[in-house]
């Protein structure tokens, strides 16, 4: 058997037209699984990612899904099990608040959107996609949170994704008491992964990350789909409730 492999999974991730999400979806079909891609607006990146995955020899199915809204909610969950069985749940969906179109928006709106979708909108689809696992005897749910958000960061954004990351968090501790046995329920918490703000980062951001990460480099979304592709798997069949830190090593 190889290592972490998931053939004959079929796996949602949620936020898959790009970043993080694109590179959880492509490691998924790597290892044997076909995957629902699923964006809110970005169906180009989406079909993008899914011919990827069919290149692979994997099928993928795209799906759009504002996690936000219950009836839309309500709507992605019955087209996934439509498609079959549905083994695992990756909430990735997230609002970019550094490089979108919120970037210039006031504090109370990004902390609106945030607690909308990073929180509730997480929180909903576990629940939803929880208790369909549990029915099915079996099923695995993946959450994002972030290194920093016990830690603490200054600034207007450090505030925010602490406040609503450390939710996520919590939450999944919890949710993984509720739904044991059955379902195993893990988060990941990146630190400084290079996606587009990256990219684009001032020069005092880019030696800040360096002084930050003791392995003196950004992470990459390869090394976060390479922990999803882990804890999928049965290779971590003994693991639920734990927040994982994929960081380069930052403690403080």
């Amino acid at each position: 058997m190889s290592f972490a492999e998931l053939v004959g999974k079929r796996i949602v991730v949620t936020g898959s037209s790009s970043g993080i999400g694109r590179a959880i979806a492509l490691e998924c079909a790597r290892a044997g699984a076909d995957v629902v891609i699923s964006c809110r607006t970005s169906k180009d990146g989406a079909e993008a990612t899914a011919t990827e995955i069919r290149k692979l020899g994997r099928e993928a199915f795209v799906l759009t899904v504002d996690v936000s809204d219950s009836a839309s909610r309500s709507q992605f969950e019955c087209q996934c099990f439509s498609l079959g069985r549905i083994d695992a749940l990756v909430n990735n969906a997230g609002v970019d608040l550094l490089t979108g179109e919120m970037k210039e928006a006031d504090y109370q709106t990004k902390l609106k959107l945030l607690l909308d979708v990073d929180v509730a909108g997480t929180i909903a689809m576990s629940r939803i996609f929880g208790h369909r696992f549990r029915e099915q005897g079996k099923g695995c749910i993946l959450n994002i949170g972030w290194d920093q958000s016990d830690r603490g960061m200054e600034g207007d954004s450090g505030e925010l994704f602490a406040a609503t990351k450390n939710a996520v968090m919590g939450f999944t501790r919890s949710l993984s008491l509720s739904l044991a046995p059955e379902v195993r329920v893990n988060c990941i918490a990146p630190g400084w992964i290079r996606t587009a703000w990256g990219d684009g980062a001032s020069d005092y951001w880019q030696q800040r990350v360096l002084d930050e990460t003791p392995l003196k480099k950004w992470g990459l979304p390869q090394d976060i789909a390479n922990i999803a592709r882990f804890l999928l798997s049965q290779d971590a069949a003994y693991i639920t409730g734990q927040v994982m830190n994929v960081n380069g090593g930052a403690v403080r």
